[in-house]
């Protein structure tokens, strides 16, 4: 993964991709699924305060406003794109 904002989102390899570290139990989850938070890996360890959260360290406390910022994001998106 590579989220630095001066990579290109096809570069970024997250769009559409299999997840290695774990799916969280998701049937057919992506690292990012174009249009749906619910099978996207990124998203779903956001929401999460146990040990799969990311980041995975110093967080005890969940960002409400971050993950809806995320989720509005990936929620809109319809393909993976540049």
């Amino acid at each position: 993964m590579d989220f630095r904002y001066t990579t290109a989102g096809a570069n970024t390899n997250v769009c559409n991709t299999q997840p290695t570290q774990g799916d969280l139990g998701v049937v057919d989850a992506r690292l990012l699924f174009p249009g749906n938070p619910a099978k996207s890996i990124v998203s779903l360890r956001m929401h999460r305060l146990d040990n799969a959260r990311m980041p995975p360290v110093a967080s005890s406390v969940l960002d409400s406003q971050g993950t809806t910022l995320i989720d509005g994001w990936i929620a809109g998106l319809t393909t993976c794109r540049n």
